[in-house]
């Protein structure tokens, strides 16, 4: 009873602790949101010519224009559907690529000039390459996010097979694990963290990449509305563009890191 009792007012001290952190988290945001609105207000002020750098009512204005016309809606799921059809087939190849060379030391070795050469490769250099091996539709530019994708996520899942303390391994065999069952139960779990995190990192190349080949080769997507804007000196749009491509590829983030924690939290990812 006493030990009940006393575990009740530290429960009810670490959940006020809980709510005041995310009540400060909270007001942070506002903040910081604030003091950039601010900026942003005076940094258009201060330019002769408005259409130049339009100042926050205007983009909002703009916004709303292109909500109701249906614009910028479909902008946003055209570039939406590119990146994710592109980062899922980039992360595949990526795991199972980082699998091969961390199970195998002569597939690391035999692919780790390849991986080490096409990785400093910018997806960007391939766009001009892919439109003309597979057209001006989607094809190109799933291929060029899978492309830039690939990388960050092989390399860190063979991280984390490099990462595995070597006694775990040799505890495995002691106890009588197979190649299979040291693959399965050992090994593939403790990459998983790592290839996550891969994923993390690779999505902001995802998105970089979609929007310059959108630029180059669309008649849709959040990069095709900054590129068409900028023909027309039409700044304003051009903003609502970049925002959009900015609050997008945060809440992405977010959703996969909320996510992944719910279903792998076990393997550490988000602590």
């Amino acid at each position: 009873m006493n030990a009940r009792r006393e575990g009740a007012p530290q429960h009810a001290r670490a959940s006020r602790r809980r709510r005041l952190r995310y009540t400060l988290n909270v007001v942070i945001y506002v903040i910081s949101i604030s003091i950039f609105l601010i900026a942003w207000y005076l940094a258009s002020d201060f330019f002769a010519i408005p259409r130049l750098f339009p100042s926050p009512q205007r983009t909002f204005l703009t916004l709303l224009e292109l909500v109701e016309d249906g614009s910028l809606e479909g902008d946003i799921a055209a570039s939406l559907a590119r990146i994710l059809a592109g980062f899922a087939l980039g992360s595949a190849i990526g795991i199972a690529l980082g699998l091969l060379m961390g199970s195998s030391r002569l597939m690391r070795y035999a692919l780790d000039p390849y991986v080490n050469f096409l990785r400093f490769i910018s997806g960007i250099a391939w766009i001009p390459l892919t439109t003309m091996w597979l057209g001006l539709g989607e094809s190109s530019k799933i291929a060029v996010v899978a492309y830039v994708t690939v990388f960050a996520v092989a390399i860190n899942t063979l991280a984390g097979f490099q990462a595995i303390p070597r006694i775990r391994l040799r505890a495995a065999r002691s106890l009588g694990a197979t190649r299979l069952q040291l693959f399965f139960l050992v090994e593939f779990p403790s990459c998983i963290d790592f290839a996550l995190r891969g994923m993390r990192l690779a999505m902001a190349g995802a998105f970089l990449t979609v929007v310059a080949a959108e630029m180059i080769a669309a008649e849709s997507g959040l990069g095709f509305l900054i590129n068409s804007s900028r023909q027309f000196m039409a700044t304003d749009a051009m903003f609502v563009g970049i925002l959009a491509l900015g609050a997008l590829g945060f809440l992405v983030d977010k959703v996969f890191l909320v996510v992944g924690t719910l279903t792998l939290g076990k393997y550490r990812l988000g602590r």
